[in-house]
């Protein structure tokens, strides 16, 4: 029995949909779908692309993982027949034709319905909702989206008719739970992307850095790459930075090293997978992480990298975002106005002159609050009461 008092045989398949799988920045989708696994439930990861890199620890779902193709086969034409269980979602759609909408959910709908699912989960509000809807009204079973980021703030299509045709909404955090529930009467529940403590060690008691800062993140506006940029050259000029990641602002960042004479303080190491963070966690004396809001409105809502580092015991600094006001409290992070390179520079300096001694009370903190708030299958085990009861 499971601790919800039901036999593993009792309980639902979940065709998890993605529009990408595996993303090696990705962690928290094979994350999510292992603790799932744990809970009892068989998962099928449904894509419509792959990229080439991943986190060893999706082998497993990789491996499983089925891509939605584009042309209907001769199995999937009976779903037709049910068009109209999913006609009023189609008809509110705008940014996807009738035809080309149904026909990737009757593909779909075949998919799943061979594999067995009572249940689809749909991460990113994007085609991958919508898909999930279409497809889940043509088996007759319940559906389900989660927000992340873009696809709620800077770049939504169609929400509130996705949000008016699931069963339940997850957001990734409190802030953005709210937010979508002013937009519908669907019930929206906050899942938090967690981590699997049994993947991180004990806290290191004898932490003895011998580097400076740690960046990591996709080289996006979102980041705070400039703020971080612009605090760095009011540090000593015997300070280190390593940048972790990759992205547009690439050449950006090339740019500046060479213009400000800095290549011997910044070091490019490229994107890692989250073995490279377990392994070099401990170097670093703290991981800088200075979120904004883009110009877009696109921003991180919960971000895993600062989970992921205080469950490694690498202190935090971060912006005052939302998500990172959730994730940290006064003991367990140093946190700075969004944008504000001054205030970023003063806290970094700050770091620089503390012994290590002086961090290990705001290490030990972290390192409880995190598996405390974040625990991979605490979060799964609210999400499976939520699919079993739809």
């Amino acid at each position: 029995m499971t601790k919800h008092g039901m036999t593993k045989q009792n309980l639902k398949k979940i065709g998890y949909v993605i529009p990408t799988f595996p993303v090696l920045s990705e962690t928290f989708i094979g994350v999510e779908m292992r603790a799932m696994m744990r809970q009892g439930h068989a998962v099928q990861p449904f894509a419509f692309a792959a990229t080439a890199q991943f986190q060893p620890a999706d082998q497993a779902q990789v491996e499983r993982c089925q891509y939605i193709p584009d042309r209907l086969s001769a199995g999937a034409l009976r779903y037709l027949l049910n068009v109209g269980a999913s006609h009023r979602f189609l008809a509110r759609q705008q940014g996807f034709s009738y035809l080309s909408l149904l026909k990737q959910g009757v593909i779909l709908a075949e998919l799943a319905g061979r594999a067995g699912c009572d249940h689809l989960h749909a991460h990113f509000a994007w085609h991958s909702a919508a898909t999930a809807i279409v497809a889940a009204r043509l088996l007759g079973i319940s559906v389900s989206l989660v927000g992340h980021g873009a696809d709620i703030y800077s770049a939504p299509e169609d929400l509130d008719s996705k949000l008016d045709h699931i069963d339940f909404g997850c957001a990734v955090t409190q802030d953005m739970m709210h937010h979508l529930q002013t937009r519908t009467t669907t019930r929206i529940h906050y899942v938090a992307c967690g981590l699997e403590p049994s993947h991180y060690p004990p806290l290191n008691p004898d932490w003895v850095p011998g580097k400076d800062f740690l960046f990591i993140g996709r080289l996006v506006e979102k980041k705070g790459l400039d703020t971080l940029l612009d605090a760095f050259e009011q540090l000593p000029a015997t300070t280190s930075l390593d940048v972790v990641g990759d992205g547009p602002l690439m050449p950006v960042l090339r740019r500046w090293l060479r213009d400000k004479g800095l290549a011997r303080q910044v070091t490019l190491l490229g994107a890692q997978n989250a073995q490279w963070l377990r392994q070099h966690a401990g170097d670093y004396k703290a991981l800088v992480a200075p979120f904004c809001i883009a110009a877009s409105g696109d921003r991180d809502t919960g971000p895993l990298v600062l989970k992921e580092a205080m469950g490694l015991g690498l202190p935090v600094i971060t912006s005052d975002l939302a998500g990172c006001n959730e994730i940290l409290d006064p003991q367990s992070g140093l946190q700075v106005p969004m944008q504000n390179a001054d205030a970023l520079a003063q806290m970094m300096a700050h770091v620089l002159k503390q012994p290590f001694t002086a961090l290990s009370p705001l290490r030990r903190q972290a390192y409880q609050r995190v598996f405390e708030l974040y625990n991979a299958d605490r979060h799964a085990g609210r999400l499976s009461c939520l699919v079993q009861g739809v």
